[in-house]
């Protein structure tokens, strides 16, 4: 059982690792490129309470993303901005 738990647990750390890795390389590179990024202010926890999508969106961790692109873009100087995500998106018709 041990064995077993270890395992899984070095398996979750890995996938941590792994998103922390390209949350930050995302964040490098979007700092890189542009002097003003603006980010939707989404209720991430009104979000998840769609049944369907709500594993995705833990997954993906959006809210530690744009944390940590605060966090590298006040070091470079780049402004973040959050904007209300009312009337942000458009369905075609």
């Amino acid at each position: 059982w041990r064995v077993a738990q270890n395992r899984i647990a070095r398996l979750h750390q890995h996938i941590a690792r792994q998103r922390e890795d390209f949350h930050y390389k995302t964040a490098h590179k979007l700092v890189k490129e542009y002097d003003l990024i603006a980010v939707e202010d989404l209720n991430i926890k009104g979000l998840a309470k769609n049944t369907k999508l709500s594993k995705s969106i833990y997954d993906v961790a959006w809210g530690t993303f744009i944390e940590k692109l605060n966090a590298v873009a006040a070091v470079r100087g780049v402004h973040v901005i959050k904007v209300n995500p009312h009337n942000t998106s458009h369905s075609l018709q």
